[in-house]
């Protein structure tokens, strides 16, 4: 049965607002310190959820001013004060969240303001140039970031940092970038030629198989370093999921389906982590 315009509006506004995105950050890292023996796992999963929630909306607010205007952006312009708040709200949670942390080890600090700098000078322009308009650099900067705040920040912080880990926090941004890939994908008709994405660069289908290529990259990696996932059923279901949705991308594909579905689609795999330790 297909959505009538009134629901497509609503889950719009929802999508919009970055909140599915910032879900399943949260779920992504609580699930990860979860499956790693991590007591304030939700902690560092409300970190991930507020710090991305606040970080993809002030990006869209810098963004808003650009003369290349889509849907997304011009409902940030028509919202704008109310995202201002959310926003500035958001950021005193991840603060909050940072505080209820307790310890931050100094590497954990450098690689939170790594991972700042980068997402603050994203959109922000350098002597006139922006990282993301940088060719070839755009989807590696998105998938080192989440890398290392949602992986790598919270088993450093916890001194949990083991070599698996630097496979686990690799194996995740090859999972990013194969979540990305369908956004370039619909991003063509807008971005310049001058950004050298995947899709452009290689084509749609070919872009299609690199994102499936690296997702199977991302299992091969997990169930080998990651042991206990090698039988978990819920595991593989999430990964089918994304994989389906990868396949079913094309260039008309809109919003919804690239920041509803297959944003909401990562939050599975975080999901799939809080069962890896049950008997099937």
């Amino acid at each position: 049965m297909l959505l009538t315009q009134k629901t497509i509006r609503v889950l719009l506004h929802i999508v919009y607002t970055n909140i599915i995105v910032a879900i399943s950050a949260g779920l992504l890292s609580a699930g990860y310190c979860f499956m790693n023996g991590i007591e304030t796992w939700y902690l560092y999963g409300l970190f991930a959820l507020f710090s991305t929630f606040s970080v993809y909306n002030g990006q869209r607010l810098i963004k808003s001013t650009h003369p290349t205007q889509t849907p997304w952006l011009m409902w940030v312009q028509r919202n704008e004060k109310s995202l201002y708040l959310a926003t500035f709200a958001s950021g005193l949670l991840t603060l909050s969240c940072l505080l209820l942390i307790g310890k931050i080890s100094v590497g954990s600090v450098v690689l939170l303001l790594t991972s700042g700098i980068i997402s603050l000078f994203y959109v922000i322009p350098i002597k006139g140039v922006v990282m993301r308009e940088i060719p070839y650099v755009k989807i590696y900067l998105i998938a080192s970031t989440w890398a290392v705040v949602l992986i790598l920040f919270p088993m450093l912080n916890e001194d949990k940092f083991e070599w698996p880990v630097v496979l686990h926090a690799l194996a995740h941004a090859l999972f990013i970038i194969s979540a990305a890939i369908p956004f370039d994908i619909r991003d063509v008709k807008f971005d310049r030629d001058s950004h050298k994405t995947i899709p452009q660069v290689i084509g749609v289908r070919w872009a299609k198989s690199i994102s499936s290529l690296l997702l199977l990259l991302f299992l091969i990696i997990m169930v080998l370093s990651a042991p206990q996932l090698i039988t978990s059923p819920v595991f593989y279901c999430a990964l089918v999921v994304q994989l389906i949705l990868l396949l079913f991308m094309n260039e008309n594909r809109g919003d919804l389906y690239c920041a509803g579905a297959i944003d909401g689609a990562i939050g599975l795999i975080g999901l799939s982590y809080f069962f890896t330790n049950m008997s099937w």
